[in-house]
């Protein structure tokens, strides 16, 4: 009787389960919700059960590979890094080596692992001192199941073997394929980086390697420089005099099969001409994170003349800024795929020109129809209007605009000789300063596609691309595939600065950076 009275009451839920309304989630809002509810601590099953619940299935599925996603990617806070770290002290002070690799093993997050192959570093060099032998980090090597301290331990071994003189049989690491370089003298400033690196060959090594195989495709060239940036090794070549570039541009996929191992090559360098030469840009396995705080400081006045906005870092490993108030800029198309950086770039923007530049100087016109990524924003005091979060708000904030760069074209009427802010400012500063507007909107194509107000805002947009840059006032137009299908070609084309992020294929790329010849692209 239980176990009929149990069947029933499954059934009941099940069907009541079935009848339920089905509810589509916006994708983009519902991993913002699991990512929050992963930072504040909720585990995995209740998030999972609850999804059950309110979720489809297609989107079901789509929250277990963004909880994978989330523990793997998410950057974790200072807090969590440093009680991480003293956990590993402590499994050190208390525990063998070998549980330290367990408990690495067990951590999901990439850059909270990075934290332990340091630790790991810093004691085999330690141990290395300590005068062990060599196959004590031989067994090591063979007792972890994670790659980079395997490879951490075996080249440990090959420092001790090369220091002491005492021949080493790779092949009782398990890894046959480790370069061996003579260890430099290992002081303690240097040691624990002796053996996280004893294996790399040198940007220098790097680029005469390439021009070596270059040789062997009869490519004559000559090695010029290597450099390091946070997600790219760029490498320079000078070709020979009358060897083409076409020979070297479609090169990507030999060098894989060629210097896949050397290099650390998994997918094409990209081949570009840079004046003076040819420059082959390899993806970094081990990428990097730029932190602002390491280029930029908010020390000092801010310049009125010159709003700009950080662009990033370029792949020499320099700081890039937007400059607003250049001509070759004024506004700004970009797009993107769901999760390729467009929303992290527009609030990094809206923060930086909120903390680098006074209310006299730069003011806000947000649009936001998906009403997650700008909404924290609604009460700062650089916004001239709350911010839009439907087509018929947005239209308003436009014809605002609009109205309000006709106004600024009837000020500087008023004043001969003057036809752009720029001039304006430079007169009449700092007694009068006429504040720029940077306009940002977020994912237009709910906008464009809008019937009731489509006409509206592309008709205001038109005017404001056209003559709004000279007025002072900026537009920022995002979404994720800026074709044809979605904005205007006539619209399209009066954007004199494009921003393109993670593309889903390379074809978008190529539309958003507006190069018609998206067969020959290559990314």
């Amino acid at each position: 009787m239980v176990s009929y009275a149990e069947t029933v009451l499954k059934q009941i839920d099940f069907r009541a389960k079935l009848s339920r309304p089905v509810i589509e989630f916006n994708l983009e809002f519902l991993f913002q919700l699991i990512y929050e509810s992963v930072i504040a601590g909720t585990n995995d099953e209740e998030i999972l059960s609850i999804c059950a619940e309110h979720c489809t299935l297609n989107q079901y599925e789509f929250v277990r590979y963004a909880l994978e996603y989330i523990h793997v990617n998410r950057f974790p806070s200072q807090w969590e890094q440093n009680n991480i770290y003293q956990k590993m002290i402590d499994i050190l002070s208390s525990s063998p080596i070998e549980s330290l690799f367990e408990y690495i093993q067990s951590i999901k997050n990439i850059y909270l692992k990075q934290i332990g192959y340091k630790v790991v570093q810093e004691n085999l060099y330690n141990l290395f001192l300590s005068n062990k032998e060599t196959s004590y980090f031989t067994d090591l090597a063979n007792k972890s199941r994670d790659n980079f301290i395997k490879k951490y331990c075996c080249r440990t071994a090959v420092l001790v073997a090369r220091a002491t003189g005492k021949p080493l049989d790779l092949k009782l690491t398990g890894d046959g394929s480790i370069l061996l370089k003579e260890p430099k003298y290992l002081d303690i400033n240097s040691g624990a980086n002796e053996i996280a690196t004893s294996q790399n060959l040198t940007m220098g090594q790097a680029g005469k390697l390439l021009v070596n195989t270059l040789e062997e495709f009869s490519i004559n060239a000559k090695y010029v420089e290597a450099k390091t940036g946070p997600t790219f090794n760029r490498i320079k070549v000078k070709l020979g005099r009358g060897v083409s570039y076409k020979k070297v541009e479609d090169i990507g996929n030999d060098l894989v099969q060629q210097l896949g191992e050397e290099l650390n090559l998994k997918v094409a360098p990209m081949v570009s001409v840079v004046p003076g030469g040819v420059v082959f840009d390899i993806p970094r396995l081990d990428r990097q994170f730029a932190y602002f705080r390491d280029y930029f400081t908010f020390d000092g006045e801010p310049d009125i003349h010159s709003v700009s906005i950080p662009g990033g870092v370029d792949v020499d490993g320099t700081y890039v800024e937007i400059q607003l108030y250049s001509d070759n800029v004024t506004h700004i198309l970009g797009g993107g795929r769901t999760r390729g950086g467009k929303s992290q770039f527009e609030k990094a923007a809206i923060l930086y020109l909120v903390r680098r530049y006074p209310l006299s100087v730069v003011r806000l016109a947000l649009s936001d129809v998906k009403r997650v990524t700008f909404g924290k924003f609604d009460g700062l005091p650089h916004l001239v209007a709350p911010v839009a979060r439907d087509a018929e708000s947005t239209a308003n904030l436009l014809d605002y605009l609009v109205e309000e760069m006709e106004l600024r074209y009837q000020e500087f009427e008023r004043h001969s000789s003057i036809e752009t802010i720029a001039q304006y400012n430079s007169r009449l500063a700092p007694d009068c300063i006429m504040p720029r507007v940077i306009c940002l909107i977020d994912e237009c194509f709910d906008l464009l596609s809008d019937d009731k107000y489509c006409d509206r805002i592309e008709t205001a947009l038109m005017k404001l691309l056209a003559k709004a840059g000279g007025a002072g006032i900026h537009v920022l137009l995002y979404t994720q595939r800026p074709d044809k299908n979605v904005i205007d070609p006539l619209i399209r084309s009066n954007f004199p600065a494009k921003t393109a992020f993670v593309t889903t294929r390379p074809e978008d790329s190529c539309i958003i950076l507006g190069d018609d010849k998206c067969s020959d692209l290559q990314l």
